[in-house]
């Protein structure tokens, strides 16, 4: 899937460049979706290491209450 997207963005970029200097509208377009497509490929590349990328204190949240005797204590 890496290949796919650099395949992708590497053809939309020089398409992209060319239809902003000569006011191409239709190049516009399909490089804008390729670099679209290209970017949502990305996200779901990464999507699969969002449990590894997600902030610690979202993570151990549960283990901390649990060690400081969060709520549950019988004083």
């Amino acid at each position: 899937m890496k290949k796919a997207q650099i395949l992708m963005a590497i053809s939309s970029s020089p398409l992209l460049l060319y239809s902003l200097l000569t006011s191409y509208k239709a190049g516009f377009v399909i490089a804008m979706a390729g670099l679209f497509i290209a970017l949502l490929l990305r996200q779901i590349r990464l999507w699969k290491y969002r449990a590894i990328l997600d902030h610690p204190s979202r993570r151990y949240e549960r283990d901390v209450e649990e060690e400081l005797g969060g709520g549950d204590s019988e004083e």
